[in-house]
């Protein structure tokens, strides 16, 4: 059946209500990594983009000059890149990332406008201390690679299983290696010593500089970025965010078997800031 004009334009408005979203993933991740999160925004109506950080290949794709470039990479070049995404967009989007995405599209806030601000498991910002023994035997022999900044990292099974999806199902933590590929050492270097450098680091975070209201979600079974580090990210932004702890969550808050509930409270929280 044919729709009538006033019927299309109908549609197109109200697509339009909703500002745009663009995802950060983390560490050894892509694009690929976010789709539970991609397909839920999208399933809410949400114009919904997942992006792939710069020299972040499928490993079986990867060259020897991609990862050398992959090496060398830093945080800041991270940056660069997203706030392009994000002033390319017709208005201020919400920006959501996960793990070092979570450090990183705080930076960009702090940078540009967003519509809100969801951190989902974020590693450490400058001046927060995110090591401790579970993240250390995470990272594993990542930490003994030198030097750190030109080199590349990369997780195993085995540290999966451990710090980054211990509460999910073995067929899920199958798969999250499958689709893990390399990572910068030099960025993985930049947030090790952003506790040591604070305000000097790249992974500082201006937090008086970000306007919008911010969501933080974290998992109390989290291993690689514990329950504190959320705790920490949150007071910082006082009454300006809204913490959610997921009790028995593991790091892998973007998918699996806690994710219904994530995706619930995501959306209360969005759906609560339109009505207000």
């Amino acid at each position: 059946m044919t729709r009538k004009p006033q019927q299309l334009d109908d549609q197109l408005h109200a697509g339009n209500d909703k500002p745009p979203v663009l995802l950060v993933h983390g560490m050894w991740s892509t694009d690929q990594t976010l789709h539970e999160l991609r397909d839920a925004f999208a399933d809410e109506g949400y114009e919904v983009q997942a992006l792939c950080l710069p020299y972040h290949l499928a490993k079986a794709d990867h060259t020897d000059a991609s990862m050398a470039a992959l090496a060398r990479a830093r945080i800041q070049d991270y940056v660069v890149y997203l706030v392009e995404q994000v002033s390319a967009q017709a208005r201020p989007p919400i920006l959501v990332g996960h793990s070092m995405g979570g450090v990183l599209v705080q930076l960009v806030a702090a940078r540009v406008p967003c519509a809100q601000l969801v951190v989902l498991s974020s590693a450490a910002p400058a001046g927060i201390n995110g090591l401790g023994w579970s993240v250390i035997r995470t990272l594993g022999r990542n930490l003994v690679r030198f030097p750190l900044w030109d080199k590349v990292t990369e997780v195993g099974l085995e540290n999966i299983r451990y710090g980054v999806a211990n509460s999910q199902s073995a067929e899920l933590q199958q798969e999250i290696f499958e689709g893990c590929t390399y990572e910068s050492g030099m960025a993985t270097f930049q947030l090790s010593v952003g506790l040591i450098l604070r305000r000097r680091s790249p992974a500082h975070v201006e937090v008086e500089r970000i306007r919008c209201p911010v969501l933080i979600i974290g998992g109390t079974a989290d291993r690689i970025t514990p329950i504190r580090i959320q705790r920490r990210i949150a007071e910082r932004f006082g009454a300006q965010a809204s913490l959610i702890e997921i009790p028995g969550c593991c790091h892998w808050t973007i998918g699996g078997k806690d994710f219904p509930h994530i995706r619930s409270a995501m959306f209360h929280w969005l759906e609560t800031l339109t009505v207000a």
